[in-house]
């Protein structure tokens, strides 16, 4: 980066207070993200697997094995933007520059990815390898790790640091998820499916683009890294082969990896399920994620407001036991009950409401973060950046490949137009059925384990 250039108070933080203030809070980590991931999570998500599968009509093992093969290129590329980061020193701080660099790498980024030529196969398959690894490898991987690394380096004060990890929860995934999966149905549902759509998807998705460039802007401006390290940090690598003496920090990585396939295989799964399981088009497809999103989600709203007391009450450990039992609960329903509608529902509010605890996993990040500081001397802010990326990254290729494998094997049936009506493979179904409740079922027993592992190592520390 040119000397000089981040010391002009054009670029200063407009969040100047030694403590977090409701405008780091509001604006910072819950407008600003906010804008970013509904951004991302329409473009990027599942909605990109249905405009490959039922816009582009395209498939073959290439398309099935990229999602992963990319999540283990956004892996290396972490590793090498972590040291980058790490070793940035600027009067804006680590991360908040790269942010900002971000912001516009990713709208390019994203309009390529609806940029697919109607040319050869051959020529497709090059367009769409090469746009999606433009867009997570580079673009998201940077703005993923710089936004990832805001919060431990905000604040010492753990309240605040709990209450920062709240607010960056909701706007990672309760807002943009609720948004998106509630609006964007009935917008695919306007701008239709098959060939004739495809100029349609990328007018729409080129408007979403933009939003990238206000949001990074918001979240640049009103935030804070008020943290400096007191040693230079230790390379990357070192950082790991050091994390590897704490079991404590092990078991809340394991944590982390756990939530994030739990939520990665629902989302990737949830337009196919509703379409072909509970529906047998597109168009009724979007009446159930209506359902689903609106009355399924509804506690999330109620469990949001009630959390802050209940963890003041119970504490962060309870709280996040509580909810995985909750979770274990609704999934359970939600796969007995496919073809009932209101018990499925029900199940759905009941394991949404066992999600909510997980907005404080970051949170435990943190704490970990600190105390090998304290053993150690170094902090590892870098290292549980590109963990928690890595860890988001490789569990949304697992799933959308998952996804494409099974529409491959399994004789998916593209519908060439949103009213068409189609009875897909029951094997098919079966499996958008377990990615749905069974593989977050499975993750939420062994959080529920993991957690408890946690609480007997926390209390033997503390007696200590």
């Amino acid at each position: 980066m040119k000397k000089g250039f981040w010391d002009k108070k054009l670029l200063d933080s407009r969040i100047q207070s030694e403590d977090v203030s409701k405008a780091e809070m509001f604006l910072g980590y819950l407008l600003g993200p906010s804008l970013m991931f509904l951004m991302t999570t329409a473009l990027s998500g599942t909605y990109l697997m249905q405009f490959y599968t039922d816009v582009i009509g395209i498939s073959g093992s290439l398309i099935i094995i990229m999602p992963i093969v990319s999540k283990v290129l956004v892996a290396v590329m972490n590793v090498v933007f972590s040291d980058m980061i790490a070793r940035t020193k600027t009067r804006q701080g680590k991360a908040r520059p790269w942010l900002l660099l971000s912001g516009v790498l990713l709208p390019l980024a994203g309009i390529l990815l609806y940029m697919v030529p109607k040319a050869s196969y051959r020529l497709q398959v090059l367009w769409i390898l090469f746009s999606y690894n433009v867009f997570f490898v580079l673009a998201f991987n940077l703005y993923s790790l710089s936004h990832s690394m805001l919060l431990p380096r905000s604040t010492r004060t753990s309240k605040q640091r709990d209450k920062l990890s709240l607010f960056k929860n909701i706007a990672e995934g309760m807002i943009p998820g609720t948004l998106s999966v509630v609006i964007m149905p009935f917008i695919i549902r306007a701008i239709g499916v098959g060939s004739d759509a495809q100029s349609a998807w990328f007018r729409f998705m080129l408007l979403l683009s933009v939003i990238a460039i206000p949001a990074a802007a918001i979240e640049y401006y009103f935030t804070k890294e008020r943290i400096e390290d007191k040693n230079d940090s230790l390379p990357i690598f070192a950082q790991l082969k050091e994390s590897f003496r704490y079991k404590d920090w092990l078991m809340v990585v394991g944590l982390l990896a756990l939530q994030q396939l739990n939520s990665a295989f629902p989302n990737s799964a949830m337009i196919y399920f509703s379409n072909w399981v509970l529906g047998n088009s597109v168009d009724s497809g979007a009446n159930y994620q209506f359902l689903l999103n609106v009355i399924g989600q509804f506690p999330v709203g109620i469990g949001t407001m009630l959390l802050w007391p209940v963890v003041r009450k119970f504490g962060k450990y309870e709280t996040l036991r509580a909810g995985y039992l909750f979770g274990i609960a609704g999934n359970l329903i939600v796969l007995l009950c496919v073809k009932n509608i209101p018990l499925l529902l029900g199940g759905m509010m009941i394991r949404s409401l066992g999600t909510v605890p997980m907005m404080l996993s970051i949170s435990l990040l943190s704490d970990a973060i600190d105390r090998v500081e304290e053993r150690s001397g170094n902090r590892f802010d870098s290292l549980g950046a590109s963990l928690n990326s890595i860890i988001h990254n490789i569990s949304l290729g697992l799933s959308q490949t998952a996804i494409l494998l099974s529409i491959d094997r399994f004789g998916y049936i593209v519908p060439q137009s949103a009213a068409q009506v189609i009875e897909q493979p029951a094997m098919l179904k079966t499996f958008f059925s377990l990615a749905m409740a069974g593989i977050p079922l499975v993750c939420f027993v062994g959080s529920f384990f993991l957690i408890s592992f946690i609480m007997k190592d926390e209390k033997k520390r503390s007696e200590k």
